[in-house]
């Protein structure tokens, strides 16, 4: 198997069994949890000062750590609520603790659910890039990207973000400025291989945020945000990537911003 350049002396199916059987040992501490369509509700930012500890903090702790290698390896659905328990893990509640549980009761429902590698030909690097702007109690927002070679994704992406900003423009603006620094390594990286690639594409849903980094302009309330704004600016007029305007139905990187609600 040939995988993003690498020669692997494994199958397909020895990764989707090694995939399953390290789930499965997961499951054995969770007998007889109910399954679940998506691995978090509405409610997966919002936390309860009142609420009791979880009962056993150091096994949460251990699955988290656990669940937050599955989703780096091979199960990116399930990123967004694992990063943001990844945040808890220093005093978590009962809460949090029925948050992984539905993790847990998803990864059982989809237990043989593979991750599809397609080898179609590519001619650029294409990319989702997405915000939910004060998303966490503290006023913090939540980026998430979704890079795509072809018809595979390479990398999904969730992060909260390092500083509470005024509005969702200022958001879609942190977010591109820490995530264009994948689009470029994987771009760089596959140029490096050889590849003769035309200039990356960013497909955005914020029209304010797509002209501040494309014409300039505008009111940013300080010089972080300037300085941001002007690095990704440079880069377009550089001819470093290009932006596309793509309606909010069709942005795939909402899976890394917002939990999907459902049973």
């Amino acid at each position: 198997m040939t995988y993003l350049g690498m020669n692997l002396k494994i199958t397909d199916h020895e990764i989707e069994v090694d995939m399953i059987s390290y789930i499965q040992e997961m499951l054995k501490e969770f007998e007889g949890i109910r399954e679940y369509v998506h691995p978090a509700d509405e409610k997966l930012f919002e936390t309860d000062g009142n609420d009791q500890p979880a009962s056993d903090s150091k096994s949460f702790h251990r699955i988290v750590a656990k669940l937050l290698y599955l989703c780096k390896r091979g199960r990116p659905d399930i990123a967004l609520p694992v990063h943001y328990l990844c945040t808890r893990v220093k005093n978590p509640t009962m809460q949090d603790e029925n948050k992984l549980k539905r993790i847990m009761g998803y990864l059982k429902m989809t237990l043989t659910e593979p991750r599809r590698i397609n080898s179609r030909p590519f001619k650029r690097i294409e990319a989702y890039i997405d915000t939910a702007h004060a998303c966490h109690e503290d006023g913090h927002g939540q980026s998430g990207g979704v890079i795509i070679v072809g018809d595979t994704m390479v990398e999904g992406i969730t992060r909260k973000q390092k500083c509470a900003v005024r509005d969702s423009t200022e958001a879609e603006l942190e977010a591109l400025e820490a995530l264009l620094l994948d689009v470029e390594w994987h771009d760089e990286r596959f140029r490096g291989h050889g590849y003769k690639l035309e200039k990356p594409m960013i497909y955005q849903d914020n029209t304010s945020t797509i002209i501040l980094v494309t014409k300039g302009g505008g009111k940013l309330r300080n010089k972080t945000m300037r300085v941001k704004q002007a690095v990704i600016l440079e880069g377009f007029k550089n001819g470093d990537y290009e932006f596309k305007y793509v309606q909010t139905d069709y942005k795939v990187a909402d899976v890394f911003t917002k939990p999907l609600m459902g049973m």
